[in-house]
């Protein structure tokens, strides 16, 4: 055995004891943490480096291209994964409320419902049921701060077929377009349709 084979050793036997800690604490942090943020925290930050710190364990121990190509694989998708379900965790306890408000620092989302708010009440013509899922106006709809509307022939609809009909401007312009699209294919003789 060289001396290179003890350091290759001795480090994977230590990222694999850091990546084991880490994980551990951030079980533990999802079981003790008071609301679902800081839950959020745990179940991602230390976990992903505590991840990381293991295949890199793993990849020192092994020393083959096959071994690493497979690790570097799980890295990626762990790493594309982790925030985005951090994410969608934490809008669903912002939704719920299941947060300690005096445990927040700074709250961006609560001044975008605000803002979002103060537009949507602003104005007569904003259809609510047309506000895009997950945005701050639709949010502002969800938490009970703005009486949801439908477009159901209120003022200021823009007459029968237009965008107070349950359809926004944009949706008919893309309509539109669509069709024009449709025929050109159809014209050149390529529609994949039939």
């Amino acid at each position: 055995m060289t001396a290179l084979d003890t350091f290759y050793d001795v480090a994977s036997s230590v990222m694999l004891i850091a990546g084991a800690l880490l994980s551990v604490a951030a079980g533990i942090g999802l079981l003790r943490f008071p609301d679902a943020l800081s839950r959020m925290h745990a179940a991602t930050k230390p976990q992903i480096f505590g991840l990381i710190l293991i295949l890199a364990a793993i990849a020192l121990d092994q020393h083959t291209v096959g071994t690493v190509a497979s690790l570097l694989v799980v890295l990626v998708f762990q790493m594309l994964t982790a925030p985005v379900s951090a994410h969608m965790i934490g809008r669903a306890g912002y939704r719920n409320g299941d947060l300690r408000r005096d445990l927040l620092v700074v709250d961006e989302l609560e001044e975008a419902v605000e803002h979002a708010t103060d537009e949507i009440e602003g104005s007569d013509d904003v259809d609510t049921s047309l506000l895009p899922v997950g945005s701050a106006g639709a949010l502002a709809v969800e938490l009970g701060r703005v009486e949801p509307s439908s477009g159901d022939g209120g003022a200021g609809d823009g007459g029968a077929g237009g965008p107070g009909d349950g359809e926004s401007a944009e949706g008919t312009a893309d309509d539109d377009m669509l069709d024009d699209a449709e025929g050109d294919e159809s014209a050149g003789g390529s529609d994949s349709r039939r």
